[in-house]
């Protein structure tokens, strides 16, 4: 049971590191936002002044904040827009879920869901949406040379089997949008052993192959996010102090469908000076994801990453226009994409539906499970 007395007073305590916090970010976000005007209008001969890992560069040429201008009254004038933007035009979405493996077992399983929803926006109704469901084996782990009980792993192989999903897609629909519930740019991996790495790296570099062969657009959409590319580009633009203020902050006063222009990410997330940032492993599409930030809810701004060719085929208006849509049906959030996550999601009592068949299974077979003794104790509090 949380110590609620004892967080209490350590908020207390903390108060003036968390204040002096709040207040430098505000600065700082005047002092960068002020710089902005120099952004205005983009000059794409500025990106001769930006280094190596400058953390972005400049795209799309014109102006910096594209408005977005709209005279709904009422909700059927914006369900008249969003049908004007969707109509006809195919759109999928791919999400996942996993039960990861349980230390209370003494055999290391796991399950990894994947979902596929597909909608063309037609009045026949050319909707459909599947689930497919693995399971993880001890070889499995042993072979990836990996911890058995981790969860980087599974991680690893969710992510691959959302980019195959999304690979299917765009190999059966001839032209397709697909919305990933995530980003592109996969920073995070920088943190992991190399075989777990090799998985990330396989797995996003064919999905972006696939994506350039087949002219369809993967979307990754961000909802929460906190990176610093835009602000380290303004730092050797115009000699800023280097700082920590996200590029969402920097960028919160965007009205509602408002977005940013389009910006190539050169995002430098080495570890030291002699390692690799994670695009580097990239191959050729290096210098090929592309992102903008827009606003579709109360909060901060989304960021929207995309492969750079979709800004060559004339694309990005489009997507922004899909994603508003998108936003205007569920409330905030890309609606095709919350269907996706409903369909992949392994709820908690799937769970142990799962162990329990896993139980059934070894009485079968012959299988001896030893369980752990915490794990009898968890379950009768359950039952409690």
């Amino acid at each position: 049971m949380l110590d609620l007395k004892s967080i209490s007073l350590q908020f207390d305590s903390r108060l003036e590191a968390i204040k002096s916090y709040d207040a430098e970010r505000s600065a700082l976000s005047d002092e960068y936002r002020g710089e902005l005007e120099k952004l205005k209008v983009i000059d794409l001969t500025m990106n001769r002044m930006l280094p190596p890992y400058s953390g972005a560069r400049l795209l799309e040429p014109g102006k910096l904040i594209r408005p977005f201008h709209f005279n709904w009254k009422n909700r059927h004038d914006a369900v008249e827009w969003i049908d004007s933007v969707l109509s006809g035009v195919p759109l999928g979405a791919v999400d996942g879920s996993q039960i990861y493996p349980d230390k209370s077992y003494e055999i290391p399983l796991a399950v990894i869901q994947t979902s596929r929803i597909f909608n063309r926006h037609t009045c026949n109704c050319d909707y459909n949406q599947d689930t497919e469901a693995t399971i993880i084996t001890p070889d499995e782990f042993d072979t990836a040379s990996v911890y058995s009980f981790g969860r980087e792993y599974i991680d690893a192989r969710r992510f691959a089997m959302e980019c195959e999903s999304i690979m299917r897609l765009m190999r059966q629909y001839q032209k397709i949008y697909i919305l990933l519930d995530g980003s592109l740019i996969l920073s995070h991996i920088n943190a992991l052993n190399r075989n777990i790495r090799s998985i990330y790296i396989s797995a996003i570099t064919e999905l972006l192959e696939v994506s350039e062969t087949t002219k369809n657009p993967v979307i990754g959409f961000i909802d929460t996010t906190a990176p610093r590319d835009i602000t380290l580009m303004m730092h050797f633009l115009f000699r800023l102090k280097k700082s920590k203020l996200s590029d969402t902050h920097l960028f919160s006063n965007l009205l509602w469908g408002e977005r940013t222009a389009a910006f190539l990410c050169d995002r430098d997330d080495r570890r030291d000076r002699a390692s690799k940032c994670v695009l580097d492993c990239y191959g050729k599409f290096k210098d090929s994801i592309a992102f903008f930030y827009i606003r579709v809810s109360n909060g901060l701004p989304a960021r929207v990453e995309f492969p750079s060719w979709v800004h060559e085929e004339g694309l990005i208006d489009k997507i922004a226009d899909i994603i508003r849509a998108e936003c205007v049906i569920r409330g905030n959030y890309p609606d095709i994409l919350m269907r996706a996550h409903d369909v992949a999601l392994i709820r908690l009592n799937e769970h142990t539906l799962f162990y329990g068949m896993l139980d059934n299974f070894c009485k079968v077979h012959g299988i001896k499970i030893n369980k752990s003794a915490k794990h009898f104790h968890k379950l009768m509090n359950r039952r409690i």
